[in-house]
């Protein structure tokens, strides 16, 4: 059965698998309290199972941070297809507008070294950095220091990856995504909504920055299991695709991520140490059980098992250091791929939900909320708050340098909406642009505690990322407190903590 997408659906026990399995993976999932958006599993030929967490969905777009990079291996797959590209050529030819400012050594950097990860830099750069550079990211890439000879250490650099989108660029005339788009994304039913964030001089970002749905990752992984070809089209030749998903590097280290940088394989920060990994290939990891894989930061991930024929891709919002869904798949769901015993999975799948709304909660308000407050001097720059209900929503408005943002949440459901709300700080540097990202939020009141304080808990889920901000506002006798986390970042989980006090009413 095809769905709306044009992706075959099965029943699991149609295509060799225990539908017990999958129940007990959302079993565990749940016990373990995994902050998971999406789980989708194909095998042979057929999605066997399409599980979202509400609110998130099939039609919802998803930033996929570092996953992007395998999207660029393809355009670089596809020049090189095309007689564009030479994998040994200097990265510097591609630019000789910059040669003054490069290092000695510039010119052993080969097209391949940016590939692997291996350019010869120390250290390697951050989306997170990037995101504050307005001028060039391709000056600032060529001005980098040589720490090692180009082609002997891996060091994990997404500059290297938005290297190859600008080289694509150089050499199409096209961006990453207009290049693919006719040849790759359209043929395979990739969303047309797809989108792919540019830098100041107009790249796809090539490293992170490119948003799709759950359906479009799997499609990815499906694409380069069955070697390039897609329903009986080769859209990228099997020679490149075997040598993008294959074991170009054995045995590595991902260097512990800073926040701005990737540090050296030899390095630690704040008592984390470099994880070690099995392999890398051309911007595709590979993994555990002759498996490869599309990683991005805070769980977006495309796992391809060759031997069982299989594909996951999960959408999620965790710190790349918890290992239990990965555990769960390799160790869990892996080896079970094949069996049938029975089990009620769809009525399972139906009653998924991202932490969901407490109770409706209006009672336990305190007299007097409602209203405006006068945040004292901090260094996010906060003016004013305001708090007002409106219906069944709570309004929360917050004033600051970059204007005034506001959020509405549903009391006792989610309510879904837009805001510019600023939280590039808890966000990996992204910050909402006029267009605003798209959040599903919920409000609750609890009863004062013995100190008389009220609390106000607000869940802001960004349905388009993997970030999802805690708020807690606690109130008394006109004073106020606010707490703001977020559930993951590559940098600090949360800001201090603001104070103010309710605004005097001007009589007119």
């Amino acid at each position: 059965m095809s769905g709306p997408d044009g992706l075959t659906r099965a029943r699991p026990e149609d295509h060799g698998t225990d539908p017990a399995v999958l129940v007990d993976l959302l079993d565990q999932i749940a016990e373990s309290g995994l902050e998971v958006h999406s789980l989708l599993i194909w095998r042979e030929g057929a999605l066997i199972q399409e599980a979202y967490w509400h609110p998130y969905g099939p039609e919802r777009l998803h930033m996929m941070h570092s996953v992007t990079k395998s999207f660029t291996s393809m355009a670089v797959g596809l020049a090189f297809d095309d007689g564009l590209l030479d994998l040994d050529t200097p990265v510097i030819d591609f630019f000789p507008e910059h040669r003054a400012i490069a290092p000695a050594g510039i010119g052993a950097m080969r097209l391949r070294h940016l590939l692997t990860m291996t350019s010869g830099h120390g250290r390697g750069i951050s989306g997170g950095a990037w995101r504050k550079l307005t001028t060039s990211w391709v000056a600032d890439f060529l001005r980098q220091p040589l720490d090692h000879e180009p082609g002997a250490v891996f060091v994990y650099d997404s500059a290297c990856s938005y290297m190859l989108s600008a080289i694509v660029q150089r050499v199409t005339g096209q961006t990453c995504h207009d290049y693919l788009r006719p040849r790759v994304l359209e043929p395979m039913g990739m969303s047309p909504d797809l989108r792919w964030d540019r830098s100041p001089e107009g790249i796809c970002s090539g490293g992170n920055g490119l948003w799709c749905r759950s359906a479009d990752l799997l499609r990815l992984g499906i694409l380069h299991l069955e070697e390039g070809r897609w329903q009986g089209q080769q859209l990228l030749s099997a020679d490149w695709v075997r040598a993008a998903r294959g074991m170009q590097l054995r045995d590595i280290s991902l260097g512990v991520l800073t926040g701005e940088v990737y540090l050296g394989p030899d390095e630690s920060h704040e008592g984390a140490a470099a994880e070690r990994r099995e392999g890398y290939g051309y911007q595709w990891w590979r993994g555990p059980n002759d498996s490869f894989s599309a990683n991005g930061l805070f769980g977006q991930n495309c796992y391809v098992f060759e031997n069982e024929r299989a594909v996951i891709a999960v959408t999620a919002g965790m710190e790349d250091e918890d290992r239990r869904l990965t555990d769960l798949i390799h160790n869990h769901l892996r080896p079970a791929l094949g069996q049938w015993r029975g089990a009620d999975l769809p009525a399972r799948l139906a009653a998924l939900k991202l932490k969901p709304a407490p109770p409706e909660s209006w009672d336990a308000a305190p007299v007097g909320w409602q209203g405006s407050y006068a945040v004292a001097a901090n260094d996010q720059g906060v003016e004013r708050i305001t708090l007002r209900r409106e219906g069944n929503l709570l309004h929360f408005g917050l004033s600051d340098g970059r204007g005034t943002h506001a959020v509405l949440a549903g009391m006792g459901v989610r309510h879904e909406g837009v805001t510019s709300m600023t939280g590039a700080r808890l966000h990996h540097a992204y910050e909402a642009g006029p267009e605003g990202f798209r959040v599903s939020a919920w409000a609750h009141w609890s009863a004062p505690d013995a100190e008389g304080w009220s609390c106000l808990t607000l869940d802001w889920a960004f349905v388009e990322m993997a970030f999802r901000d805690t708020l807690r506002i606690f109130l008394r006798d006109g004073a106020l407190r606010l707490e703001r986390s977020v559930n993951v970042n590559s940098s600090i989980r949360s800001l201090p903590v603001l104070t103010g006090e309710r605004a005097r009413e001007v009589a007119s």
